[in-house]
């Protein structure tokens, strides 16, 4: 009997014991994750992304009437004004200067568009950076 005591002291001990401990808890930067998609995904279903920090790469180039920032799908988006291949960023000229023109990586938050034409757009950007694609020279 004293055995069965033991045993059953010791299971409700192991069961009850995990409680006790503090809970984790979880930190901002879990809550900021940021989702490494390609601009495509983002652009065929904005609505899951909305909101969302976003990491993206594409072709930086003017985009628009107005000729804002965007970023464009393919190179060849990007020189034709292929709007509905574009992303556009609410970023400061100096944050960009000498990268139009060039494949970049944009992190940042993501926009779905109410409605219409555009893509959306991404904001508080975190970081801007050239695609290094390596040496391809031969």
């Amino acid at each position: 009997m004293g055995r069965m005591l033991t045993v059953a002291l010791m299971m409700g001990m192991l069961h009850f014991a995990p409680s006790a401990y503090p809970q984790e808890t979880r930190s901002r930067s879990d809550d900021r994750r940021v989702h490494r998609v390609s601009l495509i995904r983002v652009i065929a279903n904005p609505r899951e992304y909305d909101g969302k920090d976003v990491r993206v790469a594409g072709y930086l180039g003017g985009s628009g009437s107005d000729d804002a920032p965007g970023v464009f799908v393919s190179e060849s988006d990007g020189r034709n004004g292929i709007l509905s291949n574009a992303v556009d960023l609410n970023v400061s000229g100096s944050t960009i200067r000498g990268m139009y023109g060039k494949y970049v990586i944009v992190s940042g938050v993501y926009h779905a568009p109410p409605g219409g034409d555009v893509n959306g757009y991404i904001d508080h950007i975190l970081e801007v950076k050239t695609l290094n694609a390596g040496n391809t020279s031969k």
